[in-house]
């Protein structure tokens, strides 16, 4: 009878631990085959229809859904962490090809070899999740912590579905890696990306004996630069998740997303790298075939700006770009609305009406580089920064004239504009601007900034942000801008040249040049960025530079004048040191 008992006990306590943690796998249309994960459930599933939240777990180089030997976490003591935050835990595997022991197809150019992409595994397998346990569904209820590579997925997934996920995790994450296809593939900066995640809380695990420290540094300086709140550990133990057989640290990153939630904001923007994406009941389909990023500006209820850049955050557009937007279902269905559209290439405003379908949804087909407002008759104006005429900002003073578009409703009024920037070492003399706006397109008067920015000695964002402040009536509307900062550097000598038809590359010494120029005989709509991996212990850190192309006609012996950058990189840690100089050179 002992023995039975004993066995009975023992039975059960196996099929508790069994249904506690489980190995599963599903049918995925992505992958085109059966796919492995891991499940956690609290102990207490069973013993009632509670619904639980649901946290994703990424793992990095060389791990699965069941290990991760460089994280040395210890996954059988999860399970003490599920049950105590009673959350349901999923473990995928980024895994693409079982002779491939890099997961996600994502790297450097050689890296990238599938077609299958982890941006459309990652909803499918949400979906099944979903489908199939007593989860909390909504995005409040969905996070993500992420390892090393696993970081940035988390990243970039968290920014590629704000509207599905809360909160992430970065665990001594990647800084930059090529994302998209074999044959378009795109080089995806974090420090760049903060804008897509706009109200998602972000923490960053990193250690100051991590590999990645340095370039993760310029990471967080990138949070803090897009003005994202990035909730900083600096822990021990270097690229690790927790100590051997301990998951302290993983226990920080699970309280972390259990904590509650931001909202998202009711006007976003949205790099994207692919041609076609959904976001917040938004859908965009368009003609983008090479590297480059569709930018989904200040969207809201109100209309859109649609943009390209060949890299971030400035880079030239891609000409020729089309694109079918697809609002989410924020209208009347049936009504008629009015669209205006203003071209950045023609600087013409157009008019137009479109009527809202039985979803309250409408459609439209615009090129790249124009703004599209929405609005009836009676709407409230709504305001956004349009252009401004500064093609660097530069030490001293800078005369800004800066234009501001109305795309809602054409009532007059007197609006207010407060601006500011992101940086200490610039400020704004006329911070507050009022005046009459009857018009679709406001010129503001002269705004005087006086800049003594210093440049970065790493991969840090340098650009300054200008940010704005639209008080109309009881509205208020906030807006940014890029301005490129030229710097008061000393000039660099024993510049050599590289020179292929039109096009020419600088180098000093060894290293390759980054380039800045106001020169009207060089095409800056034709500049192309080389991308090579400096030798270090990871192929962490891309160093890029320019390839320029000069005007036909441009006269024999011109004077060139640039601003450049170069940079080297320590072997171990891996650490990005950039270098800044004026360059004149005659071509």
């Amino acid at each position: 009878m002992l023995r039975y008992f004993l066995l009975f006990g023992y039975m059960c306590l196996f099929s508790l631990f069994a249904l506690a943690q489980k190995d599963l796998t599903h049918n995925s249309h992505v992958f085109g085959h059966t796919k492995a994960y891991r499940l956690y459930l609290p102990d207490d599933y069973t013993s009632g229809n509670q619904r639980y939240p649901v946290v994703y777990f990424f793992h990095g180089w060389g791990g699965r859904h069941f290990k991760d030997d460089n994280a040395k976490l210890d996954y059988t003591a999860l399970q003490q962490l599920v049950n105590k935050y009673h959350v349901m835990m999923v473990m995928w595997d980024g895994n693409i090809d079982e002779s491939e022991p890099r997961p996600y197809n994502v790297g450097n150019h050689e890296d990238v070899k599938f077609q299958v992409q982890m941006k459309d595994y990652f909803p499918e397998l949400v979906s099944h999740i979903d489908s199939n346990y007593r989860t909390l569904t909504g995005r409040e209820h969905r996070s993500i912590i992420g390892f090393s590579m696993g970081g940035i997925m988390a990243y970039y997934l968290g920014g590629r579905y704000p509207d599905k996920i809360s909160s992430i995790v970065s665990m001594t994450g990647s800084p930059e890696f090529f994302f998209g296809y074999p044959d378009n593939h795109t080089l995806y900066p974090v420090r760049y990306t903060f804008g897509n995640l706009k109200g998602v809380r972000v923490r960053m695990h990193t250690s100051p004996t991590d590999i990645l420290y340095g370039l993760n540094e310029e990471v967080r300086k990138g949070a803090a630069w897009e003005g994202v709140p990035l909730d900083y550990q600096s822990l021990e133990g270097g690229h690790m998740v927790d100590l051997p057989g301990e998951t302290r640290v993983f226990e920080s990153a699970l309280r972390f997303v259990m904590e509650e939630f931001v909202p998202l904001p009711a006007r976003w923007s949205h790099y994207d790298l692919y041609p076609d994406f959904d976001i917040r009941g938004y859908k965009v389909e368009s003609n983008l075939q090479q590297p480059g990023y569709l930018y989904f500006k200040h969207a809201d209820k109100t209309g859109w700006g649609l943009y390209t850049r060949r890299w971030l955050p400035l880079g030239p557009a891609i000409e020729n770009i089309t694109a079918k937007v697809l609002t989410a279902p924020v209208y009347q269905p049936g009504e008629i609305y009015q669209l205006i559209q203003y071209d950045q290439r023609t600087k013409k405003l157009h008019h137009a009406q479109l009527r809202a379908d039985n979803n309250g949804r409408l459609t439209w087909k615009q090129h790249a580089g124009t703004e599209t407002g929405i609005y009836q008759a009676g709407d409230a104006p709504a305001w956004i920064a349009l252009d401004h005429n500064l093609l660097f900002l530069k030490n001293g003073q800078n005369n800004l004239l800066l234009r501001l578009l109305n795309r809602g409703g054409e009532k007059a009024q007197t609006i207010s504009i407060r601006i500011r920037t992101n940086d200490k070492a610039v400020v704004v003399l006329d911070s507050v601007v009022k005046t009459p706006a009857g018009k679709r397109i406001l010129q503001l008067p002269p705004v005087r900034i006086i800049s003594r920015k210093q440049p970065p000695a790493d991969g840090a964002p340098f650009e300054v942000k200008l940010l704005l402040q639209i008080t109309a009536g009881k509205k208020v509307f906030e807006d940014e801008m890029i301005l490129p900062v030229w710097f008061n550097v000393p000039e660099l000598t024993d510049i050599r040249m590289e020179k292929t038809g039109n096009n020419i590359q600088l180098y000093k010494d060894s290293c390759r040049l980054r380039l800045y120029t106001t020169d009207q005989w060089v095409d800056a709509g034709k500049e192309r960025l080389s991308d090579t991996v400096l030798p270090a212990r990871w192929p962490d850190g891309f160093t890029v530079s320019s390839v320029v192309t000069i005007k036909e006609g441009c006269p024999k012996g011109h004077l060139f004048t640039f601003l450049a950058s170069y940079e080297t990189k320590t072997f171990n840690p891996i650490e990005r040191k950039v270098r800044w100089g004026i360059v004149r050179i005659k071509i």
